[in-house]
């Protein structure tokens, strides 16, 4: 659900954006108020915690981050703490990035592998995925211990299973089939 609602946020401020042929520039005013509320977890709780008024929130994050982000993205963030949505400001964050790529003509790739891979490893994939998909490529590694081995690739709404726990359970699956049948 938070996804649906993060997206109208993220597709309005784009549109503005757009407008103003500012894409980049918002982007990164995003990122940076997004990394700044990470990197501050004390921040973050009082910006999610329901006893601190909205115009003391709107206050805090004027004076926090009005040297990093312009009036759009300051008016953002006012809405989502008048509406009660300050926790979905990482996945406007995504929705607006993967808007702008999709703009530039680079598609937004999710690999998720075992163990972590090193810089070069993520660039040489990009560089065989982006040639066999004829686009430029944004890549957003993850890790996950669960899949064993192997990949799963994100591309846009489509998975690719190629993990060694996803062959696992297409074979337990093939063995019920096979006891029933």
């Amino acid at each position: 659900m938070s996804e649906i609602v993060a997206n109208r946020y993220a597709k309005a401020l784009f549109e503005v954006a757009e407008e103003r042929g500012e894409v980049d520039v918002i982007e990164s005013q995003l990122h940076s108020v997004a990394e700044g509320l990470y990197e501050h977890e004390d921040l973050r709780r009082v910006l999610m915690h329901p006893q601190v008024s909205s115009d003391n929130k709107k206050e805090l994050v004027k004076k926090l981050f009005e040297k990093q982000a312009g009036v759009e993205v300051l008016n953002l963030l006012r809405l989502l703490i008048d509406r009660k949505r300050e926790a979905i400001i990482d996945d406007v964050l995504e929705a607006y990035t993967h808007m702008a790529n999709e703009k530039r003509g680079i598609l937004d790739v999710t690999i998720t592998t075992a163990t972590a891979l090193d810089e070069q490893e993520k660039q040489d994939l990009a560089e065989r995925l982006g040639t066999a998909l004829n686009k430029k490529l944004s890549i957003h590694a993850h890790v996950d211990e669960a899949i064993i081995g192997g990949i799963l690739l994100r591309i846009g709404d489509r998975l690719f299973d190629g993990s060694v726990a996803g062959k696992l359970a297409g074979f337990k699956q093939e063995i019920k089939v096979g006891r029933q049948g």
